[in-house]
């Protein structure tokens, strides 16, 4: 490519964008211009994909949340090779040593990923995640404790196993550890076991298995976040197996996090199980009233340092929103931030009762949300069969034609995805989701007496929400 052409390009991608921005403020109003859009930059295309730049997170995962599929659709109209959006953060306030750059796949959901990810012991810790800012309370004292022992004294819980449901804070424990470690001279790799078994898979096709060999085993910390991602992967937990040992023998700390205790994981090898139980096994339970309180208002002075500006949200607030949202921190602090991007955009502070508006149609979802686990647990019941037998992986067909059933009512009462529903079904792959809700349909157009089955558990489900 001539210089010429690359300052052509540059030149038409400033110009479809300033085009964009245009079409944004006609749509949305100068406030939220101003607020979200004004300040972005089109940095580049690049296989198909355009690059935004932002300052922040928070208004990455707005704009993502808000506006990207307009910014998608409007540049599309312009520039057609563009079939997906991904952002980099160029976080100035934070005074980085490093600069990181960070990128959000707009088209693959909120993956993120280091964008000078070359290697595979690139480090992905969230430098905001220390030890500092996380929020200690009864119900993760054990687990912090354990956390702040071991980046001290490495080795003295080995492994050390972390658990809880989503959103409770296990993931700011595995940073915080890797931050601590980090301004010594240990070689740290942290990645989720997602990205350990895409790493492996592309080391056998580019038959390189050595090569990860080698960096894996030869770090002196290893932190792997959701472990339970290779249930089911027999290929991945065979190499993870033999890491694992190769680590605990060189005397390497191996820090892991799940959503379950190694005791309660399906799909996994025994042995494996057995070396995850090895060392500290810990849990992170829903924090109480108190603690969900105190992780708000530390968080709004949070975004008072970084943004330097007000919270306009008093406590009347921070009280509704610590006992409504009570399962997830992560999913409060979603809350949160959407309160306080809106009173910011509104300038002003809201009442009580504004913010029930805000949050109406999370708060219309919570009186009838139905769950993947209010689903298999109905459905156990109604075919009276063990939870343990149902969520094996036996194909006997009375155990799997409920275990079909209960995906496709997965797929019909709720909002969550193929991937997801595979998750909740000990690990298993989307293509099983599909077969399973194909072969449910097929059923019941034969069978009227299944169909009437089927409708009657999903009555019963509807029922007892």
């Amino acid at each position: 490519m001539t210089i010429t052409t690359a300052l052509q390009n540059t030149d038409d991608l400033k110009k479809n964008w300033s085009e964009v921005q245009i079409k944004l403020k006609e749509i949305y109003g100068l406030d939220v211009y101003k607020s979200w859009i004004q300040n972005v930059e089109a940095k580049e295309i690049k296989h198909n994909s355009l690059t935004l730049v932002v300052k922040t997170r928070f208004v990455r995962d707005w704009i993502v949340s808000h506006y990207a599929d307009k910014i998608l659709d409007f540049f599309q109209k312009l520039d057609k090779s563009v079939t997906r959006i991904q952002f980099e953060i160029h976080e100035s306030f934070y005074n980085q040593k490093n600069n990181q750059t960070n990128i959000v796949d707009f088209a693959t959901g909120s993956q993120i990923a280091d964008s000078k990810d070359a290697g595979y012991a690139t480090n992905r810790l969230d430098h905001r995640l220390t030890f500092s800012n996380f929020v200690v309370g009864e119900s993760n004292q054990l687990a912090f404790s354990a956390a702040k022992r071991v980046s001290e004294t490495l080795g003295h819980y080995n492994p050390l196993f972390i658990y809880g449901s989503v959103g409770l804070g296990k993931t700011h424990i595995l940073n915080a550890i890797g931050n601590e470690l980090k301004k010594t001279d240990k070689k740290i790799i942290y990645l989720s076991a997602e990205r350990f078994m895409y790493q492996f898979v592309k080391s056998i096709k580019n038959k390189d298995t050595q090569k990860f060999k080698d960096v894996f085993r030869n770090v002196d910390v290893l932190i792997l976040d959701d472990i339970q991602f290779i249930s089911g992967k027999e290929v991945t937990q065979e190499e993870f197996f033999y890491t694992f040992n190769s680590l605990i023998e060189n005397q390497s700390q191996v820090i892991i996090s799940c959503d379950r205790s190694p005791n309660d994981l399906d799909r996994i090898q025994d042995r494996i199980k057995s070396r995850l139980s090895g060392g500290l096994v810990v849990d992170i339970q829903p924090p109480d009233i108190a603690l969900r309180l105190q992780i708000l208002k530390n968080r709004c002075k949070t975004e008072e340092t970084y943004f330097g500006k007000e919270v306009l949200v008093n406590d009347e607030i921070l009280v509704f929103i610590a006992n409504e949202f009570k399962s997830s921190i992560r999913d409060m602090l979603g809350v949160l931030n959407r309160i306080i991007a809106s009173s910011r955009i509104q300038n002003k502070v809201p009442t009580l009762q504004d913010a029930k508006l805000i949050l109406k149609d999370l708060l219309n979802n919570m009186q009838s949300v139905i769950t993947i686990e209010d689903i298999q647990k109905l459905v156990v019941n109604y075919y009276n069969l063990p939870m343990s037998d149902f969520l094996s992986s036996r194909r006997s067909r009375h155990i799997a034609r409920p275990r079909q059933v209960a995906m496709y009512l997965s797929k019909k009462l709720t909002t969550k995805s193929l991937p997801d529903i595979g998750r909740k079904f000990t690990g298993r792959d989307h293509t099983t989701v599909i077969h399973a809700i194909k072969k449910v349909e097929e059923l019941m157009a034969a069978d009227k007496k299944f169909e009437y089955e089927v409708q009657d558990i999903s009555n019963k489900i509807l029922k007892s929400n």
